[in-house]
């Protein structure tokens, strides 16, 4: 089986490689890394989102597709809980 080749910048030591190599072994552990940054972000942008929603307009609010009512509701659901709104 062949090494998965990951860019690594390393110092400039003679002879040293200019990339690190990962083992197989390690491929799922950063995979979970991957995904716990994409929920982090998930995260991140409901949160700024139920923070903005209270001082939106209701013209804004329409251009969106929430009704007052609705916003509201949003903005006071935890960050971690997925809505109505949300893709994933």
């Amino acid at each position: 089986m062949a090494a998965t080749v990951i860019p690594f910048p390393m110092h400039r030591v003679a002879g040293a490689p200019r990339t690190l190599t990962v083992s197989r072994a390690h491929e799922p552990r950063l995979a979970g890394v991957a995904i716990l940054r994409g929920w982090f972000r998930r995260w991140a942008a409901r949160r700024t989102l139920s923070r903005d929603l209270p001082f939106m307009t209701d013209e804004t609010l329409a251009d969106v597709g929430l009704s007052r009512p609705e916003a509201v509701a949003e903005a006071r659901r935890p960050f971690w809980q997925a809505g109505a709104h949300d893709a994933a």
